[in-house]
Formats: C-alpha cells, sequence, structure tokens
C-alpha cells in the first residue's frame, strides 16, 4: 500500500472513530470506574481497586474456592490467587481449608467485605439514575435489553439470578 493510500484508509478509520461502538463502551466503562471509586473513596475505602470488584461481586454467602472465582471473574488462577492474598491482608475477604480437599481454600466475605459490596450497589444504582437522567426511562430500559441480549449471548447463563 502506497503511503497516500496509507494515510486516505487512516483518515477513513478516523473519520468513524467517534460513533465506533467499542470506543463508546470503552468511554461509559471508564466513566463508571471513575465514579464509583470517587464514591468509594468518600466512603472510606481509599486503597480499593475497582477491578477487583469482580472478584467480590462473584463470593456468595456460603463461600467458593479459587478456581471456581476466577472462572466467573474471568481471569487465571494465579491471577486470583494474587487478588485473593492482597483482599485478604486488607479484610474484605478471609479464606479457610476445605472441609474435604485440603489442597483447596474456601474464600468468603468478611463483614468489612459484604458492606462494600451493599456500598457499590448503592452507588451503582446512583449512578444509573445519572445515566438515565441523560437517556430517560425508555432508552434506559432499550439499552438494558440489548445489553442484556449481547451477554446472554456471548455468555450463556451469565445474568442469571444468584442462587
Amino acid at each position: 500500500m502506497t503511503n497516500a493510500a496509507l494515510d486516505k484508509k487512516l483518515e477513513e478509520v478516523m473519520a468513524n472513530r467517534h460513533r465506533s461502538l467499542i470506543r463508546m463502551l470503552s468511554i461509559i466503562k471508564k466513566d463508571l470506574d471513575a465514579r464509583i471509586t470517587e464514591q468509594l473513596q468518600e466512603k472510606g475505602y481509599e486503597g480499593f481497586k475497582i477491578g477487583d470488584m469482580a472478584l467480590l461481586a462473584n463470593i456468595p454467602q456460603e463461600g467458593t474456592i479459587n478456581n471456581e472465582l476466577a472462572k466467573k471473574a474471568r481471569i487465571t488462577k494465579q491471577a486470583m490467587s494474587k487478588v485473593v492474598k492482597s483482599l485478604e491482608k486488607d479484610g474484605y475477604i478471609y479464606t479457610r481449608k476445605h472441609e474435604t480437599d485440603n489442597r483447596a481454600t474456601v474464600i468468603f466475605l468478611s463483614d468489612r467485605g459484604k458492606q462494600l459490596v451493599i456500598d457499590v450497589s448503592g452507588c451503582m444504582r446512583e449512578i444509573q439514575g445519572f445515566y438515565t437522567d441523560i437517556i430517560g426511562e425508555e432508552n434506559t430500559e432499550i439499552l438494558r435489553n440489548i445489553l442484556f441480549k449481547l451477554v446472554e449471548t456471548i455468555y450463556p447463563g451469565l445474568c442469571l439470578p444468584a442462587k
């Protein structure tokens, strides 16, 4: 491809970039993370990393093992082990040896972790209200249905209610 053709192709890509679905989703995700982080800091969770919420949100009350948690959070077992150690050190979770499998450790939310999940849920409702004020109730429901369809198609069963 010549320089002129390459420049023309780049110009076309850049001209359409502002309407890219992936770019817009990324921008909204960044905004959401920033808003949640700000609200959590105001509530006293200064050192909490919003990326760790995927772990906490997937811990059922009866606890879970590292491998299951890694699957649900869609990260490697090794990465999950690091996050578990960090969150345990910060007091958001605690672990116990598995009753029947000596190789496994069961992960539970501590009271501090439970309160964090509750506080994040409140932040999410508030932020969702902010977005709904911008696009309206009807468009919010349309957006929710579209995103649900995407998630359910890509990850069947992921949007099922917790047991």
